[in-house]
């Protein structure tokens, strides 16, 4: 993919290799179209931790040869996942920069990340994610611009909430916002992404489950620490669960509400997609509750 697709950024150069003390967690499994990528830009940091899941393909040895430490952690879940990794002995430093093996740093996010944590003056940074689908950014569906993330945090100061999907970081302290974005853009192709899509829908539907009640979960929003933004959390937490006929509702919500036609062909088959995960979720929470493993 072309990233002049991606504007507005702008040539620049990383920070100096190993300059930025900051410790970058990478988490993978069969990563091997995307890890050389993704290493290659975060060479900028002092420490490049690969936290492995059970590779079969060459992610490993890639990750190896490009300098990185690698840990081989069995899958524990996401929340757990990422809780271990950032407590592993050898993280040298106590801000963790998450990024995923699929995504990359852009040049102007690296010199912005080694000039905040020069003087931080809070617990962790947010930014958004820039997701490439298809080969187009998906910049409307209602996506962009709900998909800020706290990636960078001091680990001292924040921990991750315990959920088995959709996992965020809690943060003790104030967060504040880099300009610049993370860059989601996977190579491994559509049929993995379906694939990828049908095990979050287990994970949710077990998820949904052994949900919280109403009354703990607001209990949550008031007190909690979660890095989402409270309006969001409102929405995802409280609104979107009472919506009738979610596919239809979510796919015109992206796509008429939201602008996905101006996504053009991607922007279509993205809302469509999502919908057909909300469809896989409500089917198989059917066919969990006809074999009364659900309320």
């Amino acid at each position: 993919m072309n990233k002049l697709n991606l504007r507005p950024y702008r040539a620049g150069d990383d920070p100096p290799p190993g300059s930025v003390p900051v410790s970058v967690v990478v988490l993978t499994l069969n990563e091997e179209p995307n890890i050389r990528r993704c290493l290659a830009s975060v060479a900028w940091a002092d420490q490049v931790v690969v936290v492995d899941s059970g590779s079969t393909d060459g992610t490993v040895p890639l990750a190896k040869a490009a300098g990185a430490e690698v840990v081989e952690q069995p899958w524990l879940g996401f929340s757990a996942q990422r809780e271990t990794a950032m407590r592993l002995p050898l993280i040298r430093h106590d801000w963790v920069h998450f990024v995923d093996g699929d995504q990359w740093v852009s040049p102007q996010l690296a010199v912005e990340v080694a000039a905040r944590l020069a003087d931080p003056g809070c617990a962790a940074f947010a930014n958004r994610v820039r997701l490439v689908f298809m080969g187009t950014w998906i910049r409307h569906c209602g996506w962009y611009s709900g998909s800020l993330v706290v990636p960078l945090a001091d680990r001292r100061f924040a921990s991750f909430d315990g959920r088995a999907f959709g996992e965020r970081f809690c943060v003790d302290g104030r967060i504040r916002r880099l300009d610049n974005d993370i860059v989601d853009e996977d190579r491994k192709g559509l049929a993995a992404w379906l694939h990828k899509h049908v095990r979050y829908a287990e994970v949710e539907c077990e998820q949904q489950s052994s949900a919280d009640s109403l009354l703990q979960r607001l209990r949550t929003l008031r007190y909690g620490s979660s890095s989402r933004p409270l309006a969001r959390s409102i929405l995802k937490e409280l609104v979107y669960p009472a919506v009738p006929a979610k596919p239809a509702a979510l796919f015109l919500y992206m796509y008429i509400a939201r602008l996905g036609f101006l996504d053009g062909a991607a922007g279509l088959r993205f809302c469509a997609y999502h919908a057909w995960y909300e469809m896989c979720v409500a089917s198989l929470r059917a066919e969990a509750r006809a074999r009364g493993r659900v309320r």
